[in-house]
């Protein structure tokens, strides 16, 4: 019986070959949509799944200081008499150093990694497994994570090889203890180094258990009472923080974003629930002759499960293709330069998953028209009236509005980012000028101590114009700021950025003043905010910068990039022969892709390759910069996609509508039907109903918005480019895909139709 309904639902999908593919495809590309955002959420905000969550708690010092080893070795002898088991100690983010490994052969192995401070309880207190020799970890133990490790070493196991910190005075060696093979709650670094090393002065924070017997404010007052006084006397004063209000918060936020995407997967779902459910009505006469055949509802229930079940089925299939395609695809597209590791494997069985829970929902969804059936007469089941086509013109309503709200939602991303970045950054280089520059950072050890005969080289190229060093990177990455003490005594930030005097001609920026050498020491350069600020306090040609004077060397009006912050009052610019990278000017004939191939093989000859080069051009060099440009990428492919589900929907439910309206456009057109009036039959349901979704989807995508970005006081919200880009975007798409079905509806030949019949 099984087989009976799977040979006939796979004729019954045949007979709508074109319909079927469309719906497929575009359930297909719902379920690619979620598997990836799924993927990508879990990686970079992995679920916690560690027991004991209410009892965790983060414990801080005020003003985001930092614990010493001491001062956390004393907070866990005073916990203990309290029940506190142990306390562990870790630094939250990731910071980067480059270290050499040496393998048992005495070969050496430099890596650039990513590594946090742990001590040696951190791994329990977070479920993360160690595999290696020791059980316990001694101040020279450093842990490798299972990813590193079968990224630089492959199949070998680097428990007990020796590695060194490049840079490290004190020569220190290190040991490599084990692998870590568990979850980190935390985003997951190359390797952990005990927090006993001296060099390191990043920001430590504490976690422990609170006791069963004891509530969270009994806890905050028992911290309060062990406090000891800082270098003034004034009691230090702990911040405690429970684990699962940050895991509620971390999950909330999750949930919107995946709320957000699953969207596109609703949208291809309704497509193919449009469609079945159609075709169930334009099939009314075949179920209900198999009715009076005897057939009950539990075998027209298996015919309709046979074909949702193929059809899912062959949704899967297709979505497998798609994600094989555009798995190295999505990669190279985006900007960012480090972006999640996603293994296609999980992608695949997010995918699975998905299938098996669409499933159900369809095959639920699909048992209503058939209690349809079973509590109708047989002669009111043919002769009901199009009020069925009810649930497809809200299911189409539906999926406008969910295209009309990523359209302008991307019409509005765009405005925002352009208005509160770029419109508001400084950028004297024109955009060709700008695809010239190819930036060199000096991330190793072995670059910088090589970057000499490497310019030397670079400099003989006849396609290079220019080059100039920089030691601090864009504002936009992240802020340096010093600090300056005006005549009032108030304390004004002004952004701080150093490197070759040269960097305002290199740049275009206009400055009035002297170009002074790179090691020029007692000298800066002040912008024209910043100067205006030294004018108003009666400073003139000198400025005192965290307790040192300096003389202004020139004023020029802004820096590279920068951007308007009321948080900061304006720039400083100091001139250095330090260099964190170096930019490179090359001419307008270059062919930049052989350029950047000859640079890379250039400072192959003195970098390792297992050490990164990372060469740029210039509008990739800035994070920042890159995460939006992600973010608009991401919203504007799921505007695209969900747009072509509305057309790919609208299409099919078009051509479903005149297979099941034939007769009655060939018996109009015989009667003297003119091409407007056959057109304004079709196409009314579909031109009311986006005109409905637009006039509900603009307010409230506007109070949305107003909400969440009000606090920028943007001007675009209030603009009308946005409504009138979602209006044409989405508009001319109906519109067109209207017109060319109902184009050939208008060209039918009424006696073909009547003859078929």
């Amino acid at each position: 019986m099984i087989l009976h309904y799977l040979k006939v639902a796979a004729r019954s999908l045949m007979k709508y070959k074109m319909q079927s593919l469309i719906s497929a495809l575009c359930l297909a590309a719902g379920i690619v949509c979620f598997s990836y955002t799924y993927q990508f959420v879990e990686t970079v905000a992995p679920t916690d799944h560690r027991p004991h969550y209410d009892r965790r708690l983060n414990l801080s010092l005020a003003n985001n200081w930092a614990f010493s080893i001491n001062q956390i070795t004393r907070m866990e002898e005073e916990l203990r008499h309290a029940g506190v088991e142990a306390v562990t100690a870790y630094s939250k983010g990731l910071h980067t150093r480059e270290v050499v490994f040496f393998d048992p052969e005495g070969r050496e192995r430099p890596f650039l990694v990513r590594y946090r401070n742990a001590d040696a309880y951190y791994y329990t207190y977070n479920g993360i497994s160690i595999t290696g020799a020791t059980n316990e970890f001694g101040p020279t133990d450093v842990v490798l994570s299972e990813a590193f490790a079968r990224k630089a070493f492959g199949n070998t196991d680097p428990t007990g090889m020796t590695l060194r910190v490049v840079n490290d005075q004190s020569g220190q060696l290190f040991k490599v203890a084990g692998v870590a093979t568990g979850k980190d709650p935390n985003t997951v670094p190359d390797c952990y180094f005990p927090v006993t090393k001296p060099s390191d002065n990043h920001i430590l924070y504490a976690s422990c258990y609170r006791p069963e017997n004891m509530d969270l404010n009994s806890f905050r007052a028992l911290m309060e009472k062990i406090a000891w006084p800082d270098s003034q006397g004034k009691p230090i004063k702990f911040q405690v923080e429970s684990e699962s209000s940050q895991h509620r918060q971390t999950l909330l936020a999750k949930l919107l974003f995946l709320l957000v995407v699953s969207l596109i997967l609703v949208s291809g779902l309704i497509n193919f629930l449009k469609f079945t459910i159609q075709m169930f009505f334009n099939r009314q006469r075949e179920l209900a002759l198999r009715k009076c055949l005897g057939s009950d509802t539990k075998g027209l229930y298996g015919l309709l499960a046979s074909e949702v079940i193929l059809m899912m089925t062959a949704a899967l299939l297709l979505s497998f293709l798609l994600t094989e395609w555009t798995f190295g695809l999505a990669y190279s597209l985006l900007p960012m330069d480090e972006v999640p590791d996603i293994r296609l494997q999980d992608v695949y069985l997010t995918q699975l998953k998905v299938y098996l829970v669409v499933v159900a929902v369809c095959l639920l969804i699909v048992s209503f028209p058939l209690r349809k059936l079973r509590q109708v007469s047989l002669y009111a089941f043919l002769q009901q009236s199009r009020k069925r086509h009810t649930f497809r013109n809200a299911m189409i309503g539906l999926q406008l509005v969910i295209s009309m709200f990523f359209a302008g939602g991307v019409a509005l991303t765009w405005l925002a980012s352009n208005e509160l970045l770029f419109d508001k950054m400084y950028n004297p280089l024109s955009e060709g000028e700008q695809e010239r520059i190819v930036v060199l950072p000096l991330k190793t050890q072995y670059l910088e101590n090589n970057i000499q005969p490497i310019l030397t080289e670079v400099r003989k190229m006849p396609e290079v114009e220019d080059i100039i060093s920089y030691c601090i990177s864009n504002p936009i990455n992240f802020h340096v700021y010093t600090e300056y003490e005006r005549k009032d005594k108030s304390i004004a930030r002004i952004v701080m950025s150093s490197g070759s005097p040269r960097y305002f001609r290199f740049f275009h920026i206009p400055m009035q003043g002297k170009v002074v050498p790179d090691d020029a020491s007692g000298e800066v350069y002040v912008s024209e905010a910043f100067k205006r600020l030294l004018d108003a306090d009666g400073n003139a040609g000198t400025v005192r910068l965290d307790n040192k004077d300096y003389r202004i060397a020139g004023i020029y009006k802004a820096l590279f990039n920068e951007v308007e912050d009321p948080k900061y009052t304006g720039s400083v610019f100091m001139p250095s022969t330090d260099a964190q990278l170096y930019y490179i000017k090359v001419t307008e004939a270059t062919d930049l892709p052989a350029f950047l191939k000859r640079l890379d093989d250039l400072c192959r000859e003195f970098v390792p390759s297992t050490l990164p080069i990372d060469l740029m051009m210039l509008d990739e060099s800035d994070e920042g910069l890159n995460i939006i440009k992600t973010m608009r990428v991401a919203m504007s492919v799921l505007a695209v996609v969900s747009l072509l589900l509305v057309v790919l929907s609208i299409f099919s439910a078009i051509s479903m509508d005149t297979v099941a309206r034939l007769k009655e456009v060939a018996i109009r057109k015989i009667n003297g039907a003119t091409p407007r009036n056959i057109a304004w039959m079709f196409g009314k349901v579909y031109i009311l109903l986006f005109a409905f979704t637009f006039l509900l989807v603009y307010p409230l995508l506007f109070l949305s918005m107003k909400t969440v970005l009000g606090r920028y006081t943007l001007d675009c919200i209030y603009r009308w480019e946005w409504p009138l880009l979602m209006f044409i975007s989405v508009g001319s798409l109906v519109v067109v895909t209207l017109g060319m079905k109902i184009w050939q509806v208008m060209r039918l030949n009424p006696a073909e139709v009547i003859k078929r019949e």
